[in-house]
C-alpha cells in the first residue's frame, strides 16, 4: 500500500495494486481516504513505484518512467559485483532460478514466517510439510535440505551483490579461529545460551521489515546494488508511522547480536571466547549497545559489518525525539539522550535507505552465523 500526502489538504491517502502474476491481471485497492473516481483533467499526479524512486524535478508529470535509469544502474552495479569475484556474467541455471524469484521477497518471507514460526511452536511435523512444498516453488534445484538452508539462501539472496561482501569477508577473517580450542568451548556456551535468544532477536527484526516493506522496497534494490542515493531522489510513499521505530529497534538488535563477533574477536586474539582486554564477556553484555562494537574496532571485516550504526538515531526514535514532516518529507530529530541534543534532519528517502542498510547487515551477520553453526555442527538461531 503507498501512502502520501493528498496534494491539497495534506491528509495521508493509501492507495495500491494488486497484481496477479499467474491469471495476468490486477486491481486497485484503495486504502484510507481513497475511493475510486472518473479521471478529471488537470488534476494532480502522484507518482508511485514499489521498488524505485522518483526525480523532484519529474514528481507530478505524467507518462514518465524513471525506473528504466534507476534499473540500468542496478544491473551495471550487479555486473560489476560479479566480474569483481570472478564470477560469469550469465548465471547458471540454478541461480537463474534464484534470480526470478529476488523481487517476490515478501511472498517468500510469508512462507518463511510460516515455517519457521511452526518450528519455534515445536510443530515440526508441519513445518517440515511446508518446508517441502516451498522448495518446489523457491528452490526445486537444488531442493532445501531444512529450515537453516532457507533461512541461509533466503538471506544472502537479500544481501546479494553489494552487502554479500560483508558475509565473505567476516567468513574469511574467521578461519584462523577455526581450529582454536577456545572456538570449541564457545560453540558449548553458544549452543546452550545464545542460539535460541538470537533466533528470536532475528524472526522478530525480519518479521518487522517485511511488515513495512511497501515502504523499505521502494530503495532496497538501490541500496543492495551499493549505490548512494542522490538528494533528488524522493520515495513516493511516506508511510512514516510505518517505518518511524524500525530504525531504532533495528540498532537494538544488531548492537545485541554482534557480541558473537565480539566472542570470536577474542578467539582470534588469542584469548578465552570469554575474555576480552579488560572486560569479562558478563561486563560486556551490560554496556551501552553503542560500546559494543568496539570489542572489535581493530578488526577490518567485522567493523565493515557495522558500518551503519548511528546510536543518535536510534536515541531519537526511542526517545520520541523525531517527527516528519509530510509536505517537505523531511525528518526532523534530536541527538543526544532524551533528545537534549541540537536539531538534525534528513530526508525520509535517506532515512529509508539506512534502515534497509542495518537491516541488511544483520542479514549478512545472519548468513555468516548459519555457516559458523554448520561448520561447528551446533544448533543454528532458529
Amino acid at each position: 500500500m503507498h501512502r502520501f500526502p493528498c496534494r491539497k489538504c495534506g491528509e495521508e491517502v493509501g492507495v495500491g495494486l494488486d497484481v496477479d502474476y499467474v491469471n495476468i491481471g490486477w486491481r486497485v485497492v484503495f486504502g484510507e481516504n481513497a475511493e475510486p473516481c472518473e479521471e478529471q483533467a488537470g488534476a494532480p499526479i502522484v507518482n508511485l513505484d514499489a521498488n524505485f524512486l522518483v526525480p523532484a524535478s519529474l514528481e507530478g508529470v505524467d507518462k514518465v518512467f524513471p525506473r528504466l535509469e534507476q534499473m540500468h544502474d542496478i544491473a551495471t552495479a550487479i555486473t560489476a559485483a560479479r566480474d569483481a569475484r570472478g564470477l560469469s556474467r550469465w548465471p547458471d541455471a540454478a541461480q537463474a532460478e534464484q534470480l526470478r524469484s529476488r523481487s517476490d521477497y515478501a511472498a517468500e518471507w510469508k512462507l518463511l514466517r510460516a515455517v519457521w514460526s511452526l518450528h519455534r511452536n515445536g510443530q515440526d511435523e508441519l513445518s517440515r510439510a511446508r518446508l517441502t512444498t516451498a522448495s518446489t516453488t523457491y528452490y526445486s534445484d537444488p531442493p532445501l535440505d531444512d529450515l537453516a538452508d532457507w533461512l541461509f539462501r533466503f538471506a544472502t539472496k537479500l544481501t546479494q551483490p553489494a552487502l554479500f561482501q560483508l558475509f565473505e569477508d567476516a567468513l574469511a577473517a574467521t578461519r584462523p579461529a577455526l581450529e582454536q580450542p577456545s572456538l570449541a568451548r564457545f560453540a558449548s556456551y553458544y549452543q546452550s545460551k545464545m542460539s535460541q535468544q538470537r533466533g528470536t532477536k532475528y524472526f522478530n527484526l525480519i518479521k518487522e521489515y517485511f511488515a513495512a516493506y511497501d515502504e523499505f522496497g521502494q530503495v532496497q534494490f538501490t541500496v543492495v546494488a551499493g549505490l548512494e542515493l542522490s538528494e533528488d531522489l524522493r520515495a513516493g510513499s511516506a508511510g512514516f508511522d510505518a517505518t518511524r521505530m524500525f530504525y531504532g529497534n533495528a540498532f537494538e538488535a544488531f548492537a545485541s547480536l554482534v557480541e558473537v563477533l565480539a566472542c570470536i574477536n577474542n578467539v582470534l586474539a588469542g584469548r578465552e571466547f570469554d575474555a576480552f582486554v579488560e572486560l569479562s564477556l558478563d561486563k560486556y553484555q551490560k554496556l551501552d549497545k553503542a560500546a559494543r562494537f568496539e570489542a572489535f574496532a581493530s578488526n577490518p571485516a567485522f567493523t565493515r559489518m557495522c558500518a551503519e550504526a548511528d546510536n543518535q538515531l536510534r536515541n531519537a526514535s526511542h526517545h520520541g525525539s523525531i517527527a516528519f514532516d509530510p509536505a517537505t518529507r523531511l525528518i526532523h530529530f534530536r541527538s543526544g539522550k532524551g533528545g537534549t541534543g541540537p536539531e538534525q534532519q534528513i530526508s525520509y528517502t535517506a532515512y529509508l535507505q539506512r534502515c534497509v542498510r542495518i537491516f541488511m547487515q544483520t542479514m549478512a551477520l545472519l548468513g555468516f552465523e548459519l555457516v559458523l553453526c554448520n561448520r561447528l555442527r551446533i544448533r543454528p538461531p532458529l
